[in-house]
């Protein structure tokens, strides 16, 4: 007994995933992109300093990892976190705060996950 056309189903499956995993890369940038948008719109605002180097500073990076993509996303500024966590502190850009990061990622959990929900089915 000999199994037809299973090459072509092993074919068919790869280039699947492969799109499936692309399309997981883009949907997670695209969520990068939302957080970062959010940050500058609705406060807590990023502070800004006289330079803007942290807010300059941020970053998005995607990778693959043998279970899959993944995405690190940021600021590279050595006193991002320090300033990120400075509760209770007077920032000179209107609306800034602390815990700007968390808070446009707690704002936009459900909207994220439904981004990459949406575009990770084959």
């Amino acid at each position: 007994m000999q199994l037809k056309g299973i090459d072509e189903v092993n074919v068919n499956l790869h280039a699947a995933l492969q799109g499936l995993e692309f399309k997981s890369i883009t949907a997670m940038q695209e969520t990068a992109r939302i957080i970062r948008y959010d940050m500058d719109k609705t406060p807590p605002l990023i502070p800004v300093g006289k330079t803007g180097k942290l807010r300059a500073s941020w970053f998005v990076s995607s990778f693959k990892t043998p279970k899959g993509p993944g995405l690190v996303m940021g600021f590279s500024a050595n006193y991002a976190v320090y300033v990120h966590e400075m509760v209770g502190a007077h920032f000179r850009r209107p609306g800034a705060g602390a815990k700007w990061f968390e808070a446009a990622l707690k704002r936009n959990h459900n909207k994220m996950l439904k981004i990459i929900e949406k575009d990770a089915k084959i």
